[in-house]
């Protein structure tokens, strides 16, 4: 529709000059009068890669700035971050028309690197014009090697009578150093007979952090098992490279004994759910 008006003005200009010249007398347009739509002249970054670990410190800083020209009162000028699927407002105010802004870079919660939009809306807030930036992953430089810093539980055991009816749940906390920006923290629960099943619980999105804590949803191996084993593995899910792997075991507590606690982190992270149905028993 915007583009389709454009083509319209055009053409009507050069119908205009073509009177012009036929002779024909024509009003002289108002040079302060300005009816053409606002538009994004520029939208740019000062950094130009980023790493995970950079991203995931929660320290790594981006200044964005801008410059539009026929922004009116009209019009709005808004900036968004791509987290999920969707564009997260980061403001609730309308931008100057030229202007620049600091934000600390966040995780798009997805695989997808840090990107912004700016974008103009017209009083039915429909997009009149929009400017994307992405700040990539950096693959220049020789990635480091990813490891499993900690991976613990914050329990000291696992109810059989839970573990039976599939209720069990078992908190974790983890954190991993140097992945790369197509890994992901895969955790399950290791089988007597040798296979592992996830141990996750269903969520929306596939990316997990790297530093967090969650839950995980095991089941009963068998009547006679004495313990259950939960694995945290990082995987490369762009050819399923194994970068890390660690094993916690777990008692399992029966008739009625209390289940041992084991001492929270100092400064725990938000919570996290961890995902995938849980297998049945």
């Amino acid at each position: 529709m915007v583009l389709k008006r454009f083509l319209r003005g055009l053409l009507l200009s050069a119908v205009a000059v073509g009177f012009g010249a036929s002779g024909i007398a024509l009003a002289i347009p108002n040079p302060q009068a300005d009816r053409l739509p606002p538009a994004i002249l520029s939208f740019t970054s000062d950094a130009r890669t980023i790493t995970v670990e950079a991203l995931e410190s929660g320290a790594a800083q981006i200044a964005l700035s801008w410059q539009t020209v026929g922004l009116t009162d009209d019009f709005s000028l808004r900036l968004f971050a791509l987290v999920l699927s969707d564009w997260a407002p980061l403001t609730d105010q309308n931008l100057p028309p030229i202007g620049s802004a600091r934000l600390v870079v966040q995780p798009s919660l997805d695989f997808n690197p840090p990107t912004y939009r700016l974008a103009i809306f017209d009083r039915q807030n429909r997009v009149i014009s929009q400017h994307i930036v992405t700040l990539p992953f950096d693959t220049t430089a020789p990635p480091p090697t990813p490891q499993i810093v900690s991976f613990e539980a914050t329990v000291g055991g696992v109810d059989f009578v839970d573990l039976g009816q599939n209720r069990a749940r078992i908190p974790v906390v983890w954190r991993v150093r140097g992945r790369p920006p197509t890994s992901n923290l895969i955790f399950e629960q290791l089988l007597p007979d040798g296979r592992a099943v996830s141990a996750e619980l269903p969520r929306l999105n596939r990316w997990i952090a790297s530093s967090g804590e969650g839950v995980v949803a095991p089941i009963l191996p068998d009547n006679n098992a004495l313990n259950i084993q939960l694995r945290l593995r990082v995987v490369d899910l762009a050819d399923d490279t194994v970068y890390a792997e660690q094993v916690i075991t777990l008692p399992i507590i029966r008739g009625g004994a209390p289940i041992p606690t084991v001492a929270a982190p100092v400064n725990p992270l938000p919570p996290v759910v961890l995902a995938s149905p849980t297998p049945p028993n």
